[in-house]
């Protein structure tokens, strides 16, 4: 706030006050939301990693033996599976940041061939993704909730620090000159009557 364009009076002095007390509060208020949004986020980085490093282990044996079935049969000449998914996705709020979560709906058998002529593998990997897609749906949703609350945290991050960094010491040094210029003028007036007092007192010397 530029001290020229600062009008000090009293009533120029309540508004600031006015300001810088709101600006306060609107600081704490972004303050525990942001301390929130980031242990929030801390929460949501370890149960993805936590989720993430178990699916990881899942899918590698899955992988190994879909590998193990490719090597005795032809997988393209396999029917196609009639089994179909599909994500639903509802919203939920975290503190005042929308969230959202995906829930997943499978129907039919991932094994709609028959199971004489392929190898157990390929059967036993085909039911345990069945199996584990909900969870693998749930890791996608723990990296969408982390990219959301990370772009969140980065923004509140952003204003408080303009709050905590600008306007608030913009506003209590304004109040500083507004309280130091009220005070010179206080001076100069009580300087003033001062000597009118003492150019009345002596003119009523001189007319005795």
């Amino acid at each position: 706030m530029p001290k020229q364009k600062i009008n000090a009076t009293r009533m120029q002095l309540l508004r600031v006050k006015r300001r810088t007390l709101l600006a306060k509060k609107g600081h704490k208020l972004l303050k525990d939301k942001l301390d929130g949004l980031i242990r929030q986020l801390l929460q949501t980085v370890k149960e993805h990693r936590k989720l993430g490093d178990r699916m990881e282990k899942e899918l590698s044996v899955l992988f190994s033996k879909v590998v193990i079935a490719a090597a005795q049969i032809d997988l393209k000449e396999l029917p196609p599976s009639s089994c179909k998914s599909g994500v639903d996705i509802a919203i939920k709020n975290i503190m005042g940041v929308k969230i959202p979560i995906y829930s997943v709906k499978v129907e039919g058998d991932p094994v709609s061939y028959g199971l004489a002529h392929t190898p157990i593998e390929l059967d036993q990997a085909l039911i345990r993704f069945k199996e584990i897609l909900p969870e693998l749906v749930k890791l996608a949703e723990f990296v969408k909730t982390m990219q959301v609350l990370a772009a969140q945290i980065i923004e509140i991050k952003r204003r408080v620090n303009a709050l905590e960094y600008k306007l608030i010491p913009e506003l209590e040094q304004a109040a500083r000159f507004i309280r130091m210029k009220l005070a010179e003028m206080e001076l100069g007036t009580t300087v003033s009557l001062l000597k009118i007092k003492e150019m009345a007192e002596k003119r009523r010397l001189v007319q005795k």
